[in-house]
């Protein structure tokens, strides 16, 4: 688990620090859930796309398009359905769901009162920091199996790379020059 700084009380610079940090982990957290929730959109296309007679470029973004408009809790249930052995896939997945739905929809709100109080600022920390191994936890069980379904649908590792390396050149060259 991360160690966070924690402040004085009475320090105003400590106080804004305090709230900085909470939005920046609570940031942090939400983002790790959103790379976790993309990789199950990105395993499921794959897999739907592999399975395919005819794949293409066209078929691939058609299947993106559908799983990308599922809830998680639906992902989760159609990962099921079509890797029903990988059980700790699956179980790492249904631990990391109501934490991102807690954090995606009642974080703020559930807890606006500790929001106001230096003390309740640290909980909320400590909370947030917690919600991270889960969500980093379930990514790497996905990120495996969508390995795993590439080499199963003739993408060697090899392939897989070197398709990862040219989609990260493109978007990198998205980046705008500061």
């Amino acid at each position: 688990m991360t160690e966070l700084p924690l402040g004085r009380e009475d320090d105003p610079d400590d106080h804004d620090y305090q709230v900085r940090e909470v939005y920046a982990q609570y940031g942090l957290a939400s983002y790790l859930g959103q790379v976790m929730e993309k990789g199950v959109v990105n395993l499921l296309t794959l897999h739907a796309n592999v399975e395919s007679p005819n794949p293409t470029q066209q078929s691939f973004d058609v299947f993106f398009e559908k799983f990308a408009g599922y809830t998680l809790g639906r992902l989760i249930v159609d990962l099921e359905k079509a890797f029903p052995a990988e059980v700790e896939t699956i179980a790492a997945l249904r631990r990391a769901l109501p934490i991102r739905n807690s954090l995606a929809h009642d974080f703020f709100w559930d807890r606006a009162t500790h929001f106001m109080s230096f003390s309740g600022r640290e909980e909320m920390l400590t909370e947030i920091v917690s919600m991270h191994e889960p969500f980093k936890s379930a990514d790497v069980f996905v990120t495996a199996l969508v390995r795993r379904v590439a080499e199963a649908g003739g993408i060697t590792p090899e392939q897989f790379e070197a398709n990862l390396a040219d989609a990260y050149d493109e978007l990198n060259q998205q980046v705008p020059g500061d």
